[in-house]
């Protein structure tokens, strides 16, 4: 197989390059870094089966170009800053809706007919139903996950138009090595910042499921080569949450920090946070997938990477 992964240089994206390379199949990265990072794929940069192109998913002639002799992309680029989109109406739109619709256009115009694309939880909003299965209402309360979810019936529509396969995947949060944004960092720089004292946004009640990248990546795989569905929606994340409270101990065990807690908010951080986030995994057990990590295990590997690898 010859894979394209948009983002490939990206936290999730550079994972699912490893997954490819270790299966020996090609892949290509297309990647403007602007988040990702070319120490997160060095390791492949000698193998002859590893290929980097550095552009930007909206540049729809380049992408189509860089799509010569693909089989299948992964579309794993996007702004993913969730809380930013309260204050830039703009952003969420281009990066992650028009991103979309380049890369639609660029599989059309080059007749790459598979695709997968990160979508996630937040288009199910302040979701009622929880564990939250996947004809769940789409009811998002974030500009981000407005626009995964008009991302999600593009692709629909796209698969439908020709015939295409479509795999979709609403993540919750992904921890682990090379984790670039999110609580754990957050709660990493304020103790750096302030080691006695450590501000938070919320009161500590909200609930909350992550998975660790490494199983994440493998349930991906996992719907890929079992499921015989032509449009695919699938849920991954874990059977465990945890509330903010439990999260932010379980981030200071494992820094050895013991700071005094101070909780400033409700029982959500951010207008449009979601303060239960809990996806339903029964899709991916019935093809026989289950998460090798516990959601604290994959705090304290994520803890452990990123005092090895501060972020900037």
């Amino acid at each position: 197989m010859n894979y394209l992964v948009t983002g490939g240089a990206g936290f999730i994206g550079s994972h699912i390059v490893d997954y490819i390379i270790a299966h020996g199949d090609k892949v290509v990265v297309y990647d403007n870094f602007s988040t990702g990072k070319k120490s997160f794929i060095g390791q492949h940069k000698n193998n002859a089966n590893f290929t980097l192109i550095e552009g930007d998913v909206l540049d729809t002639k380049k992408l189509a170009k860089s799509m010569k002799g693909i089989d299948f992309v992964f579309h794993m680029s996007a702004h993913a800053d969730v809380r930013s989109g309260f204050d830039d109406h703009y952003i969420d739109h281009m990066q992650n809706l028009e991103a979309t619709h380049s890369v639609l256009e660029a599989m059309f115009i080059s007749g790459v007919k598979k695709i997968a694309f990160a979508s996630t939880s937040s288009v199910y909003g302040d979701a009622e139903i929880h564990p939250t299965p996947e004809d769940s209402p789409i009811s998002p309360t974030s500009l981000y996950g407005a626009t995964k979810a008009a991302c999600e019936h593009y692709i629909h529509s796209y698969a439908v138009y020709y015939d295409w396969d479509v795999y979709i995947f609403r993540f919750v949060s992904f921890i682990g090595e090379r984790y670039t944004h999110g609580i754990i960092i957050d709660i990493l720089k304020k103790l750096q910042n302030n080691p006695a004292a450590l501000d938070l946004l919320s009161d500590g009640t909200p609930k909350k499921s992550s998975i660790y990248v490494g199983d994440g990546v493998d349930a991906m795989f996992t719907v890929i080569e079992k499921t015989k569905d032509k449009i695919n929606v699938v849920n991954i994340g874990h059977d465990e949450i945890l509330s903010v409270d439990e999260i932010v101990d379980t981030i200071l065990e494992a820094a050895h920090s013991n700071p005094q807690k101070k909780y400033q908010g409700g029982n959500r951080g951010w207008k449009g946070d979601n303060n239960f986030v809990h996806l339903s995994n029964e899709k991916l057990k019935a093809l026989g997938w289950k998460p090798r990590l516990s959601f604290k295990e994959g705090i304290q590997k994520t803890v452990e990477w990123i005092l090895l690898h501060p972020v900037s």
